[in-house]
């Protein structure tokens, strides 16, 4: 059923044991007798590096220390001695990563960069992510809230024609200094330093975000009939009736905007559901979206445009009545909140509690609504694992033993750790999955996952699927955020096939430890 993605996440946390791993003695023996641990044995010593890589060899692993003895008299093993530092090898420059840079690392050049800026985000080696392609901004080195409006102010690349910041270095969109963006390669030229100038280079992902045609030339790669990014050949998804998906740049079949898939809001002029709720963008029933400020209106709370006073998601907290006056939804006449329709909970027997009407009831338990800035942070990439880490954390969470097989990550490396704990929160499958979700697929499918887990969170497992067809049917409580199921399905089934959970934690993160934190 569709709407079984949204409780992946819930499945995952689960099994994933997040308990474990804060568990500051998480390997600790239990009660009994038994003879004291074995000490580790010694690091081996690190090996020279070779000519072109970093100076000098990296320090030898240190031993493990054994866990400590059981309870009841044993005494605990001593961890191994630290193994000695390798010979300094020939000289070169150390390579970006989590260990020679604070910022992140340019995928294409390896320059380590401050990781600051909205089109070159990231921390402690990560690579850099494009969070305005992602619809985020940079904060901390992570893509995380809303990107401010492009601008000479906020964008050091140039701005597109959606008023996305780009990095302004590859022929397909050059530009600096937040001005507007150029397609040098439409125009048979090079970009080099901001500019359209010279011979356009051969495409390639080092010089092109979008896709490159059979021809060799950079293509934006958002349409149909040229969809691709950066970088790779681009595909016609028309030839196989299917759609271009923007980020991500891959085919993908998107059901059309209508009643059934945008039942509450309303369809823009590029086929994407809306909440239906904003003057720019008012409608309900799938049908299209209307601009009220055009005509001198407001958007009504119940969808249509008319001369009264604009109350919704973008300017109330509490619930708006019928007549466009914000309330604090906290009363049973007027229960509600982020902008939604003021409810009558007596009308049906009920009574406001945390802003939403209920009967009492935990199975659905009732949803009171999903905040309009709710978004999932992509998950960040990262070189840090080997393979032989990926394969034993794999292992040990395919036998149940999560906890104590990250705690074996951390001590073996620990930028490995790093990179894979992003897969042990609550969003865990959300943050895969959010690298692939424009900025309304990402807001829709994380509001349908907290309004999956709140309402059916505390059922039975064999009232799971009654409880989902219910809260995702018509009427029920979750049926706004169908579009994002809609949007988990398009991306599970093109480049995000490895996000999708098969039910071993181990495989799952396996997949996603090898796309990405593996070197």
């Amino acid at each position: 059923m569709l709407w079984a993605a949204a409780v992946v996440a819930g499945l995952l946390t689960g099994c994933l044991g997040r308990s474990d791993l804060e568990d500051d003695d998480a390997s600790g023996g239990t009660a009994g007798a038994s003879n004291g641990g074995v000490g580790g044995v010694s690091g081996s010593s690190g090996a020279g590096a070779s000519g072109g890589s970093v100076v000098g060899g990296s320090a030898g692993t240190a031993g493990a220390g054994a866990q400590g003895g059981n309870a009841g008299g044993g005494v605990g093993g001593q961890g191994g001695n630290a193994g000695n530092a390798g010979s300094s090898g020939a000289g070169g420059a150390p390579t970006c990563g989590p260990g020679s840079c604070d910022g992140c690392c340019d995928s294409a050049t390896g320059e380590c960069l401050a990781g600051g800026d909205i089109t070159a985000c990231g921390t402690s080696g990560a690579l850099c992510a494009d969070c305005a392609e992602l619809g985020f901004d940079c904060q901390g080195g992570v893509c995380a809230g809303k990107p401010p409006e492009c601008s000479t102010m906020t964008c050091p690349g140039c701005c597109d024609t959606a008023g996305v910041c780009r990095g302004g270095d590859t022929s397909d969109a050059c530009g600096a200094g937040g001005l507007s963006c150029t397609n040098c390669a439409a125009n048979g030229e090079g970009c080099e330093a901001g500019k359209c100038q010279g011979p356009p280079p051969a495409c390639s992902p080092a010089n092109c975000d979008g896709c490159c045609d059979a021809a060799g030339t950079c293509r934006p790669g958002t349409t149909n009939g040229q969809c691709g990014s950066d970088g790779g050949q681009c595909e016609n998804c028309g030839a196989s009736g299917l759609q271009c998906s923007v980020p991500g740049g891959y085919c993908a079949f998107v059901p059309t905007c209508s009643s059934a898939t945008c039942p509450n809001g309303c369809c823009d002029a590029n086929g994407a559901c809306r909440d239906g709720r904003s003057d720019q963008a008012c409608g309900t029933s799938g049908g299209s979206c209307s601009d009220c400020q055009a005509g001198g209106q407001a958007c009504a709370p119940q969808g249509f445009c008319y001369n009264g006073v604009h109350c919704g998601p973008d300017n109330c907290a509490g619930c708006c009545t019928a007549n466009g006056q914000c309330r604090p939804g906290s009363g049973n006449q007027a229960c509600g909140q982020f902008g939604g329709l003021c409810k009558n909970c007596a009308n049906s027997n009920e009574s406001c509690q945390g802003q939403a009407c209920t009967d009492g009831s935990t199975c659905p338990a009732a949803y009171p609504g999903c905040s309009p800035s709710a978004a999932t942070s992509p998950a960040f990439r990262s070189d840090a694992c080997t393979a032989d880490d990926l394969n034993q954390l794999a292992s040990g969470c395919s036998q149940g033993s999560c906890g104590p097989a990250f705690g074996l990550l951390l001590n073996r490396n620990p930028s490995c750790y790093d990179c894979m704990l992003q897969f042990t929160g609550d969003d865990a499958y959300n943050r895969c999955l959010a690298p692939f979700l424009s900025a309304s697929c990402n807001h829709s499918f994380t509001c349908a996952a907290q309004c999956s887990q709140v309402t059916c969170g505390q059922c039975s497992d064999a009232d799971q699927d009654a409880c989902g067809n219910q809260t995702f049917g018509n009427g029920g409580d979750c049926e706004d955020y169908l579009s994002g199921l809609y949007c988990n399905q398009a991306a599970i089934s093109g480049p995000a096939a490895f996000c999708q959970f098969n039910g071993d934690v181990g495989d799952w993160l396996l997949g996603v430890g090898n796309y990405f934190c593996a070197q």
